[in-house]
């Protein structure tokens, strides 16, 4: 099973997926100084990341449309290409105003490279293969994304030390940053081939526009599940920074390895967890995974160290990692190839615009109560915990409700590979 899911072309896949991923996060650790060097106010460095996400909410359902209409390596090279077209051009910005246009357009290229990849990486395998192939593509994106911002960084500082200004030194990692969208292009181009699917020509059977979603419970409740999912990151994430500073008054140097650390070891789970789950089925190891990660989520704020809190966080980062390969092999499993694409793109503007609502009622939640204390029971509460109570709560509910809810198709009532 092993050699027959990470097939050559599957391997190429993942090394793209690993080379966006890099180019992708690459800029993280400086993109608020360069904004604020470009004119910006700090109040309005949020608005940058939301132009992206916005963007990338709006058309997601399109650009997954395009991929079932056209096919997925067009869009996938389309994406790619505008990834290095439009990273050039953040280094070259001349104000602020600019970046926030190209912002705009690069959260579109982006949901079409992104939709692109995942739908190509379905019609690859067969469904008994998509959970090892899930896991394996999450885990080879996982090393990317945590690798780009220390890359990303690495860069910046070694320009600023050769005597560049601050601003030229933000600029250069862009450029970087086009040539590995630049590498990922034409391997893309010259070592993936689409596989043909039975239907007939893409542009007959796969057309988005001439197949109907049928909005089953199944798909309704993976809506509201991946909608909850980016509450829970947009939550999570802006108020990590925060609740390690109140709590134990880290340093953004201690706070930066806990987070890398988990999740570099929650990334080794993906894999075998994508594997298992196409031997034992898809909600074992959803609830497996889910569960614990929420409710190591909830423990949170009642540790009383930075050790603590670590491994509670790798806990947290692992069942995430478990649970991840198996959901996205469900879905998989539910949505019928000829809307394959459109039927991702829709997923993927649930969890976008989830994450776009997390941060804004989270920070805020988070800033009212972080200095109150509740007396539940007898039991001392951090109001700074409420946020992540919430998010384990709505975590718990949402899972509930795929184990409740969602009945998993036997294989022979799996969705097929490509159209029949």
């Amino acid at each position: 099973m092993a050699k027959q899911t990470l097939s050559r072309p599957l391997m190429i896949l993942g090394a793209v997926q690993l080379i966006e991923s890099l180019a992708i996060t690459l800029p993280i650790s400086f993109f608020p100084n360069y904004v604020v060097s470009l004119g910006a106010s700090v109040a309005s460095i949020g608005l940058f990341t939301s132009s992206f996400m916005i963007a990338f909410a709006v058309l997601a359902p399109k650009m997954g449309s395009l991929t079932d209409q056209y096919g997925r390596k067009k869009i996938l090279l389309a994406g790619i290409f505008g990834d290095v077209i439009l990273g050039t051009l953040t280094g070259l910005v001349p104000s602020w105003e600019w970046l926030l246009v190209i912002r705009l357009f690069n959260g579109a290229v982006s949901s079409a490279a992104m939709l692109a990849s995942e739908t190509l990486l379905i019609d690859m395998v067969t469904p008994q293969q998509r959970g090892e192939a899930s896991g394996f593509i999450m885990s080879m994106s996982m090393v990317g994304r945590n690798i780009g911002p220390m890359v990303g960084g690495a860069i910046q500082w070694f320009v600023y030390s050769r005597g560049a200004t601050e601003l030229f030194s933000y600029r250069v990692p862009y450029f970087v940053d086009s040539v590995f969208a630049a590498v990922a292009l034409v391997v893309v181009y010259f070592m993936i081939e689409e596989p043909e699917r039975r239907g007939g020509p893409v542009r007959e059977g796969m057309n988005g526009k001439g197949v109907k979603i049928e909005f089953t419970r199944p798909l309704k409740v993976l809506l509201v599940n991946s909608f909850v999912a980016g509450v829970g990151v947009g939550f999570i994430i802006p108020i990590m920074v925060l609740f390690y500073t109140d709590r134990f008054g880290m340093t953004p140097v201690g706070i930066g390895t806990i987070i890398s650390i988990s999740g570099f070891i929650g990334l080794f789970a993906s894999y075998v967890a994508g594997k298992y789950s196409d031997k034992v089925g898809r909600k074992p190891l959803i609830a497996i995974g889910n569960y614990s990660s929420r409710i190591a989520g909830a423990l949170l704020p009642f540790t009383g160290s930075t050790t603590m809190a670590g491994i509670v966080v790798t806990f947290r980062s692992l069942g995430f990692n478990i649970s991840m390969p198996a959901f996205r092999a469900l879905r998989a499993d539910l949505v019928p190839p000829e809307v394959r694409g459109r039927m991702f793109g829709l997923f993927g503007t649930a969890f976008t615009a989830g994450s776009v609502i997390g941060p804004i009622l989270g920070t805020w939640i988070y800033d009212t109560y972080r200095a109150t204390t509740f007396n539940v029971l007898g039991v001392a509460v951090p109001g700074y915990g409420i946020p992540f109570f919430i998010n384990a709560i709505l975590g718990l509910l949402s899972t509930t409700m795929i184990m409740l809810l969602i009945e998993e198709p036997k294989e022979e009532d799996k969705a097929p590979q490509f159209a029949r």
